[in-house]
């Protein structure tokens, strides 16, 4: 005979609350997330100059910080992510990409209007920034690789929570200023506040920045324009089956770090904004910026057909001469610019993959799911290219090396506990909060333009 159990009503609400607790606590299985379903998106992009009769000038931009929701994903619910934008409805996982001229001034006021509570665990047992009133999360733009003013540069200390409320023992203004006056280039632009830098990235606090020339690069000929050069801002994420990132919030060493990890790896791979996009693409040259925003995977970027990469620059510089490759090993926070002809395929898919093993380089081989992060669909007709990729790019300066006046040994310490877990690191022998030992000699800088 078949038992019945029979729940009176406070016993039934009880359980739908468990079980509903325990699902959003359950991982989603990527394997459950159909591969390319969403197209590829392009970031909004934001020009930081203003063209007066012709000629580009200096720009103040406005750029916030939101909390919203972020589909990564057709089949998962709407993830809470911090988003960069102009507005909360334009922001956007990553933020707007940023497009400068060389030797114009951009400046931007970078606006916090993040809530108090984070949406991701962190540890206050390492240094982090703590407001006092601990109300509102601190948030600081470090724009990565750029050459300019210390004020501008996004100091670790230098944090503020919203509406400049509490600021960090090193913040000195509101808008920050970005000269330019460095090589064409790729750079991005993340949070680097403190101790949260890791999850306020992991959240969505990235973006795209990169400093045209044209009197430099128009005669290269070089693939140009919306549809022809774009930003691939690539990084991984876990989900929970109700659509929220997933950090785990137990550390390696529990007792002395209650929630902090050295290294985080997601199941999916993100490429703007997306799991595993698609795009649709014309039989002829791409360029593609490709940013690796992970916070510990490398990427080792392959194309299942055979179809090759032509390395035209790296994190921020052009080479000199191009270089043509069939794999892109790409570390955290690095750059590959590179073009593609699609003129080239056999085929009318590809894939982009990846089959670097994790953490790299003796770690887990890759799966499935990280081990694919992208489909070009590739249109049937030839067309008549007018792009070309140059062997010689852009020649540079001899460097003009003065002799040294002091040799300094810097090591890196990192200490473990008892079962080989990381604990801290120490820079010759020091922790980050020592006074500082040793300033740089100030002197000319050269930017090779």
């Amino acid at each position: 005979m078949d038992r019945v159990l029979v729940f009176s009503v406070p016993w039934l609400a009880l359980f739908l609350v468990l079980t509903t607790t325990w699902a959003e606590d359950r991982l989603i299985n990527p394997s459950q997330l159909e591969m390319f379903v969403d197209e590829l998106p392009d970031m909004p992009r934001i020009h930081g100059f203003d063209v007066v009769n012709g000629v580009p000038k200096p720009k103040r931009l406005r750029i916030g910080m939101f909390k919203k929701e972020w589909k990564f994903h057709r089949d998962l619910p709407p993830t809470p992510v911090f988003a960069y934008g102009v507005s909360k409805n334009n922001a956007t996982v990553p933020g707007p990409t940023i497009e400068a001229i060389y030797g114009v001034d951009t400046y931007v006021t970078w606006k916090n209007h993040l809530p108090s509570k984070h949406i991701l665990p962190w540890d206050p047992t390492i240094p982090t920034a703590v407001p006092s009133t601990k109300k509102g999360i601190p948030t600081v733009v470090h724009l990565h690789g750029v050459i300019g003013e210390p004020e501008s540069d996004g100091h670790a200390e230098s944090w503020f929570t919203n509406r400049f409320a509490e600021k960090g023992p090193t913040w000195t203004k509101k808008t920050y200023h970005y000269r330019n006056f460095q090589q064409p280039g790729n750079l991005w632009y993340h949070d680097h506040a403190m101790g949260l830098t890791r999850v306020n990235l992991l959240a969505g606090l990235v973006g795209a920045y990169i400093i045209r020339h044209p009197k430099v690069e128009g005669p290269l000929g070089l693939p140009y324009g919306d549809e022809f050069d774009r930003t691939l801002m690539v990084f991984d994420r876990s989900f929970r089956i109700n659509g929220s990132i997933y950090m785990n919030s137990t550390g390696n060493n529990p007792s002395i770090h209650p929630q902090w990890q050295p290294e985080y790896f997601g199941d999916a791979i993100i490429v703007n904004g997306k799991a595993w996009p698609h795009a649709t693409v014309r039989r002829r040259k791409y360029r593609f910026r490709i940013i690796n925003a992970s916070n510990a995977r490398f990427f080792r970027f392959f194309f299942t057909n055979g179809l090759r990469f032509i390395y035209v620059a790296a994190d921020s510089v052009y080479l000199e001469e191009h270089v043509v490759t069939n794999e892109i090993l790409l570390a955290p926070s690095e750059i590959a610019d590179v073009v593609i002809d699609f003129s080239k395929s056999k085929s009318d898919t590809v894939i982009l993959a990846n089959n670097a093993k994790y953490p790299f380089p003796d770690g887990d081989p890759v799966n499935e799911a990280n081990g694919k992060v992208m489909k070009f669909i590739i249109k049937k007709d030839k067309e008549v290219d007018t792009w070309r990729v140059p062997k010689k790019l852009i020649k540079y300066p001899s460097p003009e090396l003065s002799s040294a006046s002091q040799t300094r040994y810097i090591a890196l310490y990192e200490y473990t506990s008892n079962t080989d877990e990381p604990i801290h690191l120490y820079i010759n022998g020091k922790p980050y909060e020592e006074p500082v030992t040793e300033t740089q000699k100030k002197g000319p800088q050269r930017y090779g333009m």
